[in-house]
């Protein structure tokens, strides 16, 4: 009965913090469409949705096309909305569609039967569209064990062919796509990397020089569980605890940060664990409060895609925590596999396997595992301007 008056208080919270944040969602989308310009594009993509990771994408992919594009406005449109002929009006009224970025190929979140992938969008309302079609650094987000149906195989090859232009996240995702496509079809997948992994090229000097810190951030996801976790939740967790009980004793101050609500449920593991640390939850964050936070990290051991590619292209150092093939895939085209951490094999060595990254690529190689970084960025933006190059003839 004691609880009744605090689960209460927090439910009320829980629902203010909400109804502010739709508030505030709504005034962020506004201003974004830049309303006052005359050519427009639209974007298909997650503007603000209660996830830092994609609230951040959404507006990068925006910034990095009106770099490109001087004087450029926006018709937002939402990926779980219903798809109407008014929606494929207000395409047709803009200068080009952009689809991303963002892991739009899943099924399992906003779900469907009309396209099989998160967007959904019919085939005859994709033939109806007749503006370029540019697909942006897209992920293939499905889990291991997960199988493309056909729905989403047939659709996938109706978009691939209508697009002008598709490129995806990481060479993984290349991969798996291809392997789901005709041979006529193969070659027109591309390679275009995430804009969060390169933020620093996008918004250059509106960003302060990246801060000397000895904070570490700790992301966990928990969405998904069982096929993140594939029933050893408990022992992954108090491993990830038990190495940031570890690296406090070095020195270092511990921070949570939460991209997703959910994404608290590591606090918990935490206290068992005598850890001190703080909390970061950035889940309606608009993008510049996570930069500011992020330019105050020294590293990120992190679980979250977005909660690795964001602060790497921040300048942070990065130790990445996998349950999903979408950052080995990341770090393998940077070749940076040695800062990943496989969670789902040998559980009992999880915790020193994350300290011995860490101490290496924080301490002992810091210097190096600095220019590595930089490096990795100058040609993940190399790729990009050289893709920028068949897209731009399409929006001029």
């Amino acid at each position: 009965m004691r609880n009744i008056p605090v689960l209460f208080v927090k439910k009320i919270k829980n629902k203010i913090t909400y109804l502010r944040s739709l508030y505030i969602g709504k005034k962020y989308i506004k201003k974004e469409e830049h309303i006052e310009c005359h050519d427009k594009f639209s974007q298909v993509t997650y503007p603000y949705v209660g996830n830092a990771g994609d609230t951040v994408l959404s507006q990068c992919v925006r910034r990095f096309f009106e770099g490109k594009v001087s004087n450029t406005g926006w018709n937002i449109i939402e990926v779980p909305n219903s798809i109407t002929q008014k929606t494929i009006d207000g395409i047709n009224a803009t200068k080009a569609l952009i689809i991303g970025g963002g892991g739009l190929f899943l099924p399992d979140t906003n779900r469907n039967d009309i396209s099989g992938w998160q967007w959904a969008v019919s085939k005859k309302q994709l033939q109806d569209i007749n503006v370029p079609i540019i697909v942006y650094t897209v992920g293939f987000n499905y889990f291991k064990g997960q199988i493309p149906s056909e729905l989403f195989i047939e659709n996938l090859r109706i978009l691939c062919n209508k697009a002008n232009f598709v490129g995806l996240r990481n060479k993984g995702s290349v991969e798996a796509i291809r392997e789901l496509l005709p041979d006529e079809l193969k070659d027109k997948i591309k390679y275009q990397p995430c804009t969060t992994t390169f933020i620093r090229k996008i918004y250059a000097d509106t960003l302060p020089i990246k801060e000397e810190s000895k904070l570490v951030a700790f992301n966990m996801a928990f969405d998904r569980s069982e096929r993140r976790f594939k029933g050893q939740k408990e022992e992954i967790c108090n491993a990830v605890a038990m190495v940031a009980k570890r690296i406090e004793e070095l020195g270092y101050k511990i921070v949570l940060v939460y991209h997703v609500k959910s994404d608290e449920q590591i606090a918990p593991y935490m206290k068992r664990h005598g850890v001190k640390f703080t909390i970061k939850d950035m889940t309606y964050s608009i993008p510049n409060e996570v930069y500011r936070f992020y330019n105050g990290v020294q590293c990120v051991i992190g679980m979250r895609g977005h909660a690795q590619m964001i602060p790497f292209g921040l300048n942070c150092g990065i130790v990445s925590l996998g349950t999903h093939d979408k950052m080995r895939w990341f770090l393998d085209d940077i070749g940076a596999a040695d800062w990943y951490i496989d969670l789902t094999v040998e559980t009992s060595t999880i915790s020193d396997r994350i300290f011995e990254t860490f101490k290496r690529t924080q301490i002992s190689e810091r210097e190096i595992t600095w220019t590595r970084l930089l490096k990795a960025q100058e040609f993940l933006w190399s790729v990009t301007e050289e893709n920028w190059w068949e897209i731009g003839k399409y929006l001029s």
